[in-house]
């Protein structure tokens, strides 16, 4: 009977410990987005930011090449703020078809950034042929 009692006490106290490293507070929020346009894909992960933080301590933007068509492609971040949107500056993929570019950054304190987006493009020069845009909490409205 006494060991029984001992395994309970370990497991319960095992269950508490299990409980406590993965309640929300402990682990790092994490977000995710991707859109694909004409020739283009992109995706954002967020680390260290949930909604209605002041900053973004972590930003990975990843943009590929899809089509075999001599446009380059490019990806921006988008932040959602009470009283409009912030337009990060295009990151662009000139390397050609099937290849990609990774973007890290982060978005220093600010107002309450409310959701965090991206758009994704396909390009002739500096003309911007087609887009797409995504935003973590899964809506696809485009405010530019």
């Amino acid at each position: 009977m006494k060991k029984k009692s001992r395994i309970g006490l370990v497991a319960a106290g095992s269950m508490l410990l299990v409980g406590v490293a993965a309640s929300p507070s402990q682990a790092a929020t994490t977000h995710f987005a991707g859109c694909d346009t004409t020739g283009a894909s992109g995706t954002v992960n967020t680390s260290g930011w949930d909604y209605e933080d002041t900053s973004i301590p972590s930003v990975d933007l990843t943009v590929w090449d899809t089509k075999a068509d001599g446009h380059h492609v490019a990806i921006r971040l988008v932040t959602a703020y009470t009283d409009g949107y912030i337009y990060f500056p295009w990151h662009a993929d000139y390397d050609g078809y099937a290849t990609s570019k990774e973007v890290n950054s982060s978005v220093a304190k600010g107002g309450n950034i409310f959701n965090v987006g991206i758009q994704v493009g396909t390009f002739e020069g500096n003309t911007l042929l087609n887009h797409c845009t995504k935003w973590v909490d899964g809506s696809t409205r485009d405010p530019s």
